[in-house]
């Protein structure tokens, strides 16, 4: 018996190599008849860029450049949206009913993800995973955080070079 998935939480680093595990997750999102929420986690400062911050900005000023980072990520992600929505599904990002939201969160991204498929009620968890002939053996840190800690399913799609054809689809 396959289990009904109505949300899928699908995670992404914005790359341009992650175009194929969206495809995949759309595909199964399709197959399923889910809705798939979109999220970006922005990894908090480290201590060196933060010392910076202090050292130079005040503290208004810290919180404004963040503030316009993290929109500058939104307005990048809903053009890729739309571009992914008009080539691949033929629509604009409001008229298709496979993505009810976009989400981006500052954190630890594994614990960050977590996080927010428990605010979203996730029934999967949709995540790329760089391979490549040198590093096979093992998921990249979020991935393998994820399959190793999560309490929902995780799919690990694997991010690899390959011609776009050659990408799998769904068998569900």
């Amino acid at each position: 018996m396959v289990p009904h998935i109505k949300t899928i939480l699908y995670t992404t680093a914005l790359g341009s190599h992650t175009r194929p595990v969206f495809r995949f997750a759309v595909g199964l999102a399709k197959q399923m008849n889910a809705r798939i929420v979109l999220l970006h986690v922005v990894e908090p400062l480290n201590n060196s860029v933060r010392f910076l911050m202090e050292a130079y900005l005040t503290t208004e000023q810290s919180q404004q450049l963040q503030h316009e980072a993290t929109r500058g990520i939104l307005e990048k992600f809903r053009n890729r949206l739309e571009n992914f929505c008009a080539e691949e599904l033929g629509t604009t990002l409001e008229q298709t009913e496979l993505l009810s939201e976009i989400r981006v969160v500052s954190g630890v991204p594994h614990e960050a993800i977590m996080h927010e498929a428990d605010q979203c009620n996730a029934d999967l968890i949709v995540v790329g995973s760089h391979t490549s002939s040198r590093v096979q053996a093992f998921l990249g840190s979020t991935s393998r955080r994820l399959t190793l800690l999560s309490k929902r399913p995780v799919l690990v799609v694997p991010v690899v070079d390959r011609p776009e054809n050659e990408w799998p689809q769904p068998l569900i």
